[in-house]
């Protein structure tokens, strides 16, 4: 085994493991820094133009579900940073006009020619821009510093006894790092038993058992045309799985002269028959974006309220922490409601009995869920344009008689939302979706800079909100539900409801699945497939590296916060150093995403709202432009590389 070492040992050596957007953010900002003097960065990722998500070597129809003008990683004037802030282009903006000079691809090029701020690019179109912002990033750091890219997974990263750190890859290679950060992104999860068991059962039956996967790496050419295909996950990952298997093999989608969206079949398409927890497909996204700019911070939502509502939530007692608890979801309904009407007015100044001005200030002072909070609703003219408080669990579908009415109302379900979805009268759907996440992610801040998340209560909140965020963000382009209301009127796509649990039946081969919506059916098929990502669990990730820094003892797992939850590496919650066995603080680690305790809620940022995606990168290379220390418990000190040369 060989060991790549820096050119001089005051040369500080950086590993980034992970060249998505949050290990390209990063990047930008170290460049941002120019930092003086010799320096030695590796970049660690199989896919090392933007991770694999974003790779270019995937369908055109795998589409990104935010619009592409809401969506950067690049910093804007927003921005609020330590480091020099250097704007970028958003998606859109990059498409529009630097791709045409960059980009060589022709069906790239086409796309990015179709474009519009408010249109969904594929995930290829997507990759494109995060390569160019990661050479652009590459290209302006400091010419003393020297750039290597591994495409390869890191297997292990392990202590040296100089206090260094040997990050080893596949393959052999050994780098040496005296700081490393974890970008990993999306985990690979290991197979569950129930998993395992379905997996053996295929093999032995000669069907076919597909586990949670990312859609783009499935080979689904085992599918065959016509025969049912059981489907658990009505999520995105499913309406991936749904458009190749259909548009992908040669259907087409086509509008009637009333502009309504029919299917015509290929004849190479499976019949899909399709449950989930729920029992329901992902919000339509709104297509008419809000009035009202957007906003970095809460409007209502202090940070005071916020650390009294986590004192009570971590040391009140029982009756303190359901007390806590309510009083934040009240907060994130206030700040719905306020963006919800604040739009309304905005499009209409005259929706209710009173103007805006004085519509506000009642607002402000009324409590959530009391009597005077149903009196205002009554104050907006049309019942219609009235907010209706959301529930903290997420809607299930009820028992129906029959699997023939579900899909008949679940139709009409589905249509409803794709109209509601393009209605402009509707743009505070999104106002109040987009307040929602930035509230829960000011109190997920909150709760993690004052160390409140390490009680096990408030990480259940963190937990819960959390992914309340990601199911208000992660909502279907309206087309796509079209699309799944349209494949089920043809017949191609069944629904079998909620709750889904599956059976083997080894006498005729084929899975059975039953579902608590229909408790008197059952459907079978020879071939299943769980739609939806692998659970991002540190303990269970199928490449093994973070379980073998726990089994070294350099990192620590958290318990999962619930049951849907899995570990999370220990991080400190304002600096995202890593933990390690002994929760001491690792000044030679830090961990960012979805595998880690700390970290934003996501990477792609919506630009223009100084979201915490740059603040945190910034955070970090405050670090790693701290000089090399001994490893110790006390904060690093941020003094840029190259500054004791004078």
């Amino acid at each position: 085994m060989r060991a790549d070492t820096s050119p001089s040992s005051a040369a500080p050596r950086v590993v980034v493991i992970g060249a998505g957007p949050r290990g390209i953010g990063i990047i930008e900002r170290l460049a941002a820094r120019r930092p003086k003097g010799p320096g030695i960065l590796h970049l660690v990722d199989p896919h090392p133009d933007g991770g694999r998500v974003w790779r270019q070597d995937q369908s055109s129809l795998l589409w990104m579900n935010s619009r592409c003008g809401d969506v950067t990683v690049l910093p804007d004037e927003s921005v609020r940073t330590t480091g020099p802030l250097t704007a970028g282009p958003t998606l859109y903006a990059w498409a529009s006009r630097i791709a045409p000079r960059w980009c060589t691809d022709p069906a790239l090029l086409a796309e990015a020619g179709l474009l519009t701020p408010h249109s969904y690019a594929s995930r290829r179109l997507c990759g494109a821009y995060l390569s160019w912002c990661l050479r652009t990033s590459l290209d302006a750091l400091s010419s003393g510093w020297t750039v290597l890219t591994h495409a390869v997974r890191a297997r292990h990263v392990r202590e040296r006894s100089d206090g260094a750190l040997d990050v080893h890859l596949e393959g052999g290679r050994r780098l040496v790092a005296d700081r490393v950060v974890l970008a990993l992104g999306n985990l690979d999860g290991a197979p569950s038993p129930e998993q395992r068991v379905l997996r053996t059962f295929a093999d032995h039956s000669g069907g076919r058992y597909v586990p949670p996967s990312y859609t783009a790496d499935l080979d689904l050419s085992g599918i065959p045309a016509r025969d049912p295909l059981l489907v658990r996950g009505l999520g995105l990952a499913f309406l991936d799985l749904l458009i190749l298997l259909t548009e992908g093999r040669g259907g087409v989608f086509r509008r009637d002269a009333s502009g309504t969206l029919a299917y015509e079949p290929s004849g190479r398409e499976p019949t899909f028959v399709v449950a989930s927890r729920r029992g329901l497909p992902p919000r339509a996204r709104p297509a008419v974006p809000p009035l009202t700019p957007a906003r970095t911070a809460p409007v209502l939502l202090t940070d005071e309220e916020i650390r009294g509502a986590a004192e009570r939530l971590t040391s009140g007692g029982e009756a303190g922490r359901r007390a806590a608890q309510g009083e934040l979801w009240q907060a994130v309904v206030r700040e719905m409601a306020w963006a919800h009407y604040e739009e309304l007015f905005t499009r209409d100044p005259r929706a209710g009995h009173m103007g805006w001005e004085a519509f506000a200030a009642v607002l402000r002072a009324t409590p959530v869920g009391g009597p005077a909070w149903s009196v205002l609703a009554r104050h907006i003219t049309d019942p219609a344009d009235r907010f209706v408080e959301p529930g903290l669990a997420p809607p299930v579908l009820p028992v129906m008689p029959s699997a023939d009415r579900l899909t008949t109302w679940m139709r009409q379900h589905l249509h409803a939302a794709a109209r509601r979805a393009d209605d402009p009268r509707r743009t505070t759907d999104g106002a109040a979706q987009q307040a929602m996440v930035r509230a829960v992610e000011t109190i997920i801040g909150v709760l993690l800079r004052e160390g409140s998340a390490a009680d096990t209560e408030a990480r259940r909140l963190v937990a819960t909100l959390a992914g309340l965020a990601r199911r208000a963000a992660a909502g279907a382009p309206a087309l796509r539900i079209e699309q799944l209301a349209a494949l089920a009127g043809c017949g191609l796509v069944r629904f079998a409801g909620g709750d889904p649990a599956v059976a083997t039946d080894p006498t005729t081969g084929t899975f059975v699945l039953r579902t608590r919506t229909l408790p008197g059916e059952e459907f079978r098929a020879a071939r299943l497939v769980d739609a939806w990502l692998p659970d991002s669990d540190a303990v269970a990730d199928a490449s093994g590296l973070l379980r073998r820094m726990a089994g070294d003892g350099l990192v620590r797992m958290t318990t999962p916060a619930t049951p849907a939850h899995g570990a999370k590496l220990a991080t400190c919650q304002k600096t995202f150093h890593v933990l390690d066995r002994h929760g001491t603080r690792d000044d030679r680690l830090v961990a960012l995403g979805d595998h880690a305790a700390s970290g934003a809620l996501g990477s792609l940022s919506r630009p223009h709202t100084n979201a915490a995606f740059f603040r945190q990168n910034d955070e970090v290379v405050d670090w790693l432009c701290a000089p090399v220390e001994a490893r110790t418990g006390a904060p690093t000190t941020n003094v840029p590389w190259g500054a004791d040369q004078g």
